[in-house]
């Protein structure tokens, strides 16, 4: 297993993916972060409400996590790989594993990575504006925390769709449609039915202010389930048919 992990990692290092999608997953949660903080005021700049909501909003590179995840393995066969690697290793699952192992390290250290940038930025921005940055504030570290888990379970939940469909442009743009018009379209109209769904569970993860939420620990078991279940399929795609 570890020689299968250190494959799938030498795969995706020599490939433009890293240098391109992560950086940019930092820079979109950097911008969103710097709109809520620079358009408070000086008033709301210390409140509870305004520090959650610059914090939540770090999570907005999870989504490129994602499409990174689904390049992961849905990529293979895109580029006519995923013969060779099979043959190689005839036990499909355990190629499946060693890809979800490999997206979950790109998720942990790209959401560090987000999380100790936001925080610059935030401190930055409130020195500049004369006002004390609640580094001690627990809200902000269980937040960043959160920012950890929703972009390692949206890189493996991005791996286990990408290894089900296995048309990469079909699974980035039908993952792209669903967080960003069908579940939005639910959790407007179903809210019940839609802090149910996966984009959903994410904001809960990272504490979002928004109502109907599940708590953020049962945002990540809910998480935790779409990347079991959707990973189980794959599995079951990528060993009943050819590849």
């Amino acid at each position: 297993m570890t020689d299968l992990v250190a494959a799938e990692w030498l795969k995706l290092r020599t490939t433009r993916l890293l240098v391109g999608i992560v950086p940019a997953a930092v820079i979109l949660s950097l911008a969103s972060q710097a709109g809520v903080v620079l358009s408070a005021d000086d008033a709301a700049l210390e409140t509870t409400e305004t520090i959650r909501r610059a914090f939540a909003v770090t999570g907005a590179g999870a989504i490129l996590v994602l499409v990174l995840g689904i390049i992961i393995s849905a990529g293979e066969y895109r580029h006519g790989t995923a013969s060779d690697t099979f043959l190689t290793t005839p036990r499909r699952h355990l190629v499946l594993a060693a890809k979800l192992t490999v997206g979950a390290g790109v998720g942990v250290a790209t959401g560090a990575a987000i999380s100790a940038s936001c925080v610059g930025l935030a401190a930055l921005v409130y020195t500049a504006r004369g006002a004390a940055f609640p580094i001690g504030d627990g809200e902000v570290w269980l937040t960043l925390a959160g920012v950890v888990a929703y972009t390692t379970l949206f890189a493996v939940v991005g791996v286990a769709f990408g290894s089900m469909v296995r048309n990469q442009t079909v699974a980035v743009a039908g993952a792209l449609a669903w967080f960003g018009v069908i579940e939005h379209t639910l959790v407007n109209l179903v809210p019940d039915l839609g802090r149910w769904l996966p984009f959903a569970a994410g904001e809960a993860i990272v504490r979002a202010p928004l109502d109907d939420l599940l708590s953020p620990l049962a945002g990540a078991a809910v998480l935790t389930a779409y990347g079991a279940a959707i990973a189980l399929a794959g599995i079951r795609v990528a060993a009943t048919r050819d590849a």
